[in-house]
């Protein structure tokens, strides 16, 4: 098993991409609302910075894109198919302000109402 865990800049794409998801056979996950650090990361690449520069960015951090992380936990076979209808319905993952896809593989799991 594998936790396949997607995080969604193209938050408006939540409700078709769960509706894909359920057609193949997934009817359970997590969503969590996050927000990315990228644009709050990009003011720190200023090689100019001095020290106060540094404690100002650091107070005025600012995580502003909303985001949603979805998680689900996937048996071996269903992981391909699932990672297909992802990028189908987001498009190429590659691209800035889409998406990040990563899976963990899972010894155990318990509860999960198979």
């Amino acid at each position: 098993m594998k936790l396949l865990t997607l995080i969604l800049k193209q938050t408006n794409l939540i409700s078709e991409l769960n509706d894909e998801l359920k057609n193949i056979g997934i009817h359970h996950g997590t969503i969590i609302d996050a927000k990315s650090m990228t644009k709050g990361l990009s003011a720190w690449s200023d090689d100019s910075i001095i020290i106060g520069g540094v404690l100002r960015r650091a107070k005025n951090f600012e995580y502003n894109e909303e985001c949603k992380m979805l998680m689900f936990i996937l048996k071996d076979d269903l992981l391909q198919e699932a990672e297909e209808v992802i990028k189908k319905v987001i498009g190429d993952i590659n691209k800035p302000e889409t998406a990040v896809m990563f899976t963990v593989p899972i010894d155990f799991a318990e509860g999960l109402g198979e």
